[in-house]
């Protein structure tokens, strides 16, 4: 007769040999070794995590100011000229906020002595409210305007100290765009165009941007360039609530593959940043997950000893009708509660410090006036740590069969006679 069947009764027996005290000193302290041992690696884990999740949100906020939620561009050449039908199509579409049109091109930048090749971006008016580029000014005023004496221009920071030219700059700096025909061999001036352009403010976004990238008003860059009514690429906010994925499907019924053109969100725009970011989250996550797989060893090791420190309550149980299976998922239930034990000890420290940086910022990053921000961001995420609880519940089950196996073969020893 099986007195012991259900289980409840199991789950109870294996909190009583993981809360109840051991016959043996040494039983104890290695048990509660297994439980420090995942909540350090889980602790662990979810910090990192976090950190990542904050980073990843930083950078993907500090890049929105200058790649857009949707960018349509040409497949078939740099720049195109869109008919009115489809640019009309394209603001019917659902989702589709604000749109701003841009041409870019690689000038020479004069001031002075100095000379640098950038990248020269004309924008019309709306583009300072998709990407709200305003924001990131560091010097100066944001001023995209080709009504003045001289057309306005905003300089990254790096192409300001590179030219050596800022806001207060007295005389304008002139660009220069090689013209398609080449020009005249026997006059030189004829072969490329000339602008004179007046700074009116310095941005910081990022490195590679800061010093790639200059704008100007959209009808100084086309004249420039000698492209009257021709863009380079149409850039497109989606409405509040809106995914850019939802919305690039809808224009995808307008953007066809025969139109010539295509549109990319701003994920696809910066393929590679967002590659590293990924690569990185995943290699890290990785390597704390196989640390976590040699904290749950000592889970092996705790729960072999306690086989054999119980090994008279196998007896007992024996005697009182309880089967081998019942006594094997006894100590498999053990060594999964040890392992969740620790693993919500250290969400909870993680949740804790995590919480005290995301507050305070006591970690700082180098000595905190090199870089952007100053105190390592942090974004916990729900979904980690349900991910992380996922699998400890695994390894802890995988690392408990087992010793729990052990228990079933002195179940079998056992002779009650």
């Amino acid at each position: 007769m099986q007195i012991f069947n259900f289980t409840a009764m199991q789950y109870l027996f294996a909190w009583r040999y993981f809360k109840g005290k051991k016959s043996t000193q040494a039983v104890q302290i290695i048990s509660w070794v297994s439980v420090l041992a995942m909540a350090v690696a889980t602790a662990a884990l979810i910090i990192v995590l976090s950190v990542f999740n904050g980073f990843e949100g930083f950078i993907q906020n500090l890049y929105s100011s200058f790649y857009t939620p949707i960018k349509i561009s040409s497949t078939k050449g740099h720049t195109f000229q869109l008919n009115d039908e489809i640019l009309q199509q394209i603001k019917n579409t659902k989702g589709v906020d604000e749109i701003s049109m841009s041409l870019e091109h690689k000038v020479l930048l004069a001031f002075e002595n100095n000379q640098i090749v950038a990248t020269l971006k004309g924008v019309d008016t709306i583009y300072k409210s998709i990407t709200h580029l305003d924001d990131k000014i560091q010097s100066g005023v944001y001023s995209i305007n080709s009504n003045k004496k001289y057309p306005s221009i905003l300089l990254g920071v790096g192409l300001s100290n590179k030219l050596g030219a800022d806001e207060e700059a007295h005389i304008p700096i002139k660009a220069y765009s090689f013209k398609d025909n080449q020009g005249n061999f026997l006059n030189p001036d004829e072969s490329y165009n000339t602008a004179y352009l007046a700074i009116e403010g310095v941005y910081m976004l990022q490195e590679d941007i800061d010093s790639k990238y200059a704008f100007a008003p959209l009808e100084t860059v086309q004249a420039l360039l000698e492209k009257n009514g021709m863009i380079s690429s149409i850039e497109i906010s989606t409405r509040d609530g809106m995914d850019a994925e939802e919305v690039q499907q809808q224009l995808s019924k307008i953007i066809t593959p025969s139109s010539g053109l295509k549109a990319e969100t701003r994920f696809e725009q910066n393929r590679t940043l967002n590659f590293i970011l990924s690569s990185e989250r995943w290699f890290v996550f990785a390597f704390l997950v196989f640390i976590l797989v040699i904290a749950s060893f000592n889970i092996v090791g705790a729960l072999s000893m306690l086989v054999i420190d119980k090994e008279k309550d196998i007896r007992i149980l024996k005697a009182m009708g309880m089967t081998q299976k019942l006594v094997q998922t006894i100590f498999l239930y053990t060594g999964i509660l040890l392992a969740l034990v620790g693993a919500g000890i250290g969400c909870l420290f993680a949740f804790i410090i995590c919480s005290l940086q995301q507050q305070f910022g006591f970690i700082k990053l180098g000595n905190g006036d090199s870089f952007l921000i100053k105190a390592y961001p942090v974004d916990m995420n729900a979904g980690d740590f349900v991910t992380v609880f996922i699998i400890v519940f695994i390894l802890a089950a995988i690392a408990s069969i087992v010793p729990s196996i052990k228990a079933g073969k002195r179940y079998e020893l056992i002779n009650l006679k």
